[in-house]
């Protein structure tokens, strides 16, 4: 009773070796080659992110006084 696993449950397989060397862009979902550090079709960088900045950050900061 004290084994809960099944014998006929099929292990976990690490993911498919035909999705290793590649990375799928964030922004259009493009497959790009592991070497490319940018996208191929948009030029976005390898990694970006698609969120909204947080509100403070540097580039979002236009509430400061000028001179």
């Amino acid at each position: 009773m004290g084994d809960k696993k099944s014998p006929t449950r099929p292990k976990r397989q690490p993911k498919p070796s035909s999705d290793e060397g590649y990375w799928d862009c964030s922004v259009c979902t493009f497959r790009n080659s592991a070497e490319a550090f940018k996208c191929m079709m948009c030029d976005v960088r390898k990694g970006t992110s698609t969120r909204e900045e947080k509100p403070g950050s540097l580039t979002s900061n236009w509430s400061s006084p000028i001179g």
